[in-house]
């Protein structure tokens, strides 16, 4: 009898095991497939380590071994281990409840039933701290987790955001599988109990269920060391030492060995027991894969900065991995993303930003059977938000890109049909007077509120102030020598003249998209509301790149001020100077009298962009400074001329 009562407690212990994977599951499933055999070894591996070691380190060990195969990480496999643990301390204690209640099992199952229910109290009470002051408690996380190195912060921030969504994303549960997983786990385990506590007995350690309980989960709980002399064996037959070292072990041992077993009986297992289908859908517990990108995120989430954005970034970009940030100089936001179906770029914007998005994507729309475009995938607006999404081609890359590795002359070809196919397509048969008031509006806002707002910024009060500048070795006259290049009349009469009419608007060398495989080019990016819509302030934008630099600028992270020296490491490429000087050749042939006019609109792009840049690159703005001054010279040389 005594080995019939032990195999059945081996067996409904390891059906209580199996109910535990499969409740275990269910929150690994919200986030990810889960991988049973790696869970299931994890967890064998845990209840083996809690075999041997008190305090419950056999669960860290299996959130750790699982975490380091789950693609969400370690942990967000720590989280899951604790909502399971959780989850048997409400059981637990009110198993001992009952027990007490029924008046059994003595004074050791009336301490343990007040312990347990007092460690519930206080983890529902806990729970309700948490909500209530969870701002606090963001912030406190961040702080502790700032208290060490980036790679240790970063995980302390992804466990303690995995644990809060591990708890709020309870509702994506299935709860009535989740209390059928449970409930099975629990009569399994007491069934388990109960035939263990019948071998003792037949073994000649007599014991019930209450005991043997109380011996897994009381406040003397023990592990193997129950065996050792003194414990609650001491003087029990060589056979009880046996049934509970068996009971405790070949469990463990089945559950390994079961991982091992041939694909084709697995695969019948994980079928019968509703795994996760291969097409199944799985949130991103963090959209973001590069790890800097996490931190930046996760950081402005427990630092509580700007909630509104976290939780719009969060609900747009929850089905989705976010392999790569692209954005600039825009507020608009361009990532390289993936879902299961495909790899494509998703541009998003908040608030004010939002709305200026949502002009572009109209106009993308409107434009889109004149010129060349991205191809829109998919679109969402809505009060305070807009997104879409592009193709992504691996063939296609931007023009900076492509000019740096192909001739030259493939590049201005192309550079050639740009212009050509704008002026066909878009720029005549758009065309319209100039508008004296537009222009009076650009000339307000764009030139003397911008100009305004340099004066304005402290950081460049004693450059703006020096008569002249040395920019990298080299003199070059301050603005408030130029005061003539920028007079209202002169602007006037320069704008007056212009072409005006539907433009790109932020036709740079990086929103032109060039084949690799030479089978052609598409635009991105437009960029509305510039109130003197003249295809001036396109060629306006691609002399920003190629004369002014402003890609290789991006790509200098330091720059130095002493005095009215600035000095930066610009390292400009032998191929923009040979596409700037073909551009400016075709442009003189284009509009031999108007070119000083686009070179002021160069100017006033450089003006444009300088707000931005004192507010969201204040270190580096000295620099581009550098490049509207530089600039603004050499237009005030050639209109000179």
């Amino acid at each position: 009898m005594t080995l019939a009562f032990l195999l059945l407690a081996m067996v409904l212990v390891l059906a209580g095991h199996a109910f535990r994977l499969l409740r275990w599951e269910q929150f690994v499933r919200i986030y990810e497939r889960p991988r049973r055999g790696i869970m299931l070894r994890g967890l064998a591996g845990g209840y083996a380590i809690n075999t041997v070691l008190p305090l419950h380190l056999g669960d860290v060990f299996r959130a750790v071994f699982v975490g380091r195969r789950m693609k969400s990480g370690i942990g967000f496999a720590l989280a899951t281990v604790i909502m399971d643990r959780f989850l048997d301390v409400w059981f637990v204690a009110v198993g001992f409840g009952v027990f007490a209640l029924m008046g059994v099992g003595g004074a050791a199952a009336h301490a343990a039933a007040r312990y347990y229910l007092l460690f519930a109290v206080l983890l529902a009470v806990a729970l309700v701290v948490v909500v209530a002051l969870r701002d606090g408690i963001k912030r406190i996380c961040l702080a502790v987790c700032g208290l060490f190195n980036e790679t240790l912060k970063l995980d302390g921030m992804v466990f303690c955001w995995s644990l809060i969504n591990t708890f709020k994303d309870l509702r994506r549960i299935n709860l009535l599988r989740l209390a059928a997983n449970t409930v099975l786990m629990w009569a399994a385990y007491l069934g388990s109990y109960a035939a263990l506590a019948a071998a003792m007995t037949s073994a000649g350690r007599p014991m019930d269920l209450v005991e043997v309980f109380s011996l897994l989960f009381g406040q003397t709980a023990g592990d193997l060391r129950v065996l050792l002399p003194g414990g609650v064996l001491e003087g029990a037959p060589a056979a009880a030492y046996g049934v509970l070292l068996g009971w405790f072990l070949v469990p463990l041992a089945v559950m390994w060995l079961a991982t091992l077993l041939p694909a084709q009986v697995r695969g019948v297992v994980n079928q019968a027991t509703a795994a996760a289908p291969a097409g199944e859908s799985y949130l991103n517990l963090l959209p973001q894969a590069d790890p800097q990108d996490r931190a930046a995120f996760l950081s402005q989430y427990f630092g509580l900065q700007n909630k509104a954005w976290v939780d719009r970034f969060l609900q747009m970009n929850q089905d989705i991995t976010i392999l790569q940030d692209y954005s600039a100089g825009s507020n608009a936001t361009t990532m390289l993303c993936m879902d299961k179906n495909r790899t494509f770029y998703r541009k998003y914007a908040f608030g004010a930003d939002g709305e200026k998005l949502a002009e572009q994507l109209h106009w993308l729309r409107a434009q889109q059977d004149r010129l060349p475009l991205c191809e829109i995938l998919r679109t969402g607006e809505e009060a305070g938000c807009c997104w879409y999404d592009m193709t992504y081609d691996p063939q296609a890359v931007g023009m900076f890109r492509y000019l740096h590795s192909n001739p030259v002359e493939k590049s201005a070809a192309v550079l050639h049909q740009v212009l050509d196919t704008l002026e066909e397509k878009l720029y005549r048969p758009t065309a319209v007077a100039a508008d004296p008031e537009k222009i009076e509006q650009y000339i307000a806002k764009k030139v003397d509120g911008n100009l305004q707002k340099l004066h304005e910024a402290r950081t460049l009060h004693e450059l703006m102030a020096a008569p002249t500048l040395w920019i990298n070795g080299k003199e070059y006259k301050n603005l408030n020598q130029l005061g003539w290049l920028f007079a209202h009349e002169r602007l006037r009469e320069l704008f007056a003249a212009d072409p005006v009419g539907t433009i790109h608007g932020d036709l740079t060398i990086e929103n032109i998209i060039c084949r690799t495989d030479d089978k052609g080019w598409y635009l991105i990016d437009p960029n509305t509301g510039n109130l003197h819509e003249s295809p001036f302030l396109d060629y306006g934008k691609l002399l920003q790149s190629l004369h002014g630099g402003y890609e290789f600028m991006m790509m200098t992270p330091r720059v130095t001020v002493q005095g009215n020296h600035i000095d930066f490491a610009l390292t400009r490429s032998a191929a923009y100077d040979a596409l700037f000087a073909d551009l400016m050749a075709d442009l003189e042939r284009r509009y031999p009298d108007q070119v000083d006019s686009i070179l002021m609109h160069e100017v006033v792009h450089w003006l444009r962009l300088m707000p931005y840049k004192l507010s969201r690159d204040r270190k580096r703005a000295p620099m581009f400074y550098a490049g509207l001054v530089m600039v603004a010279n050499d237009a005030a040389d050639h209109a000179r001329r």
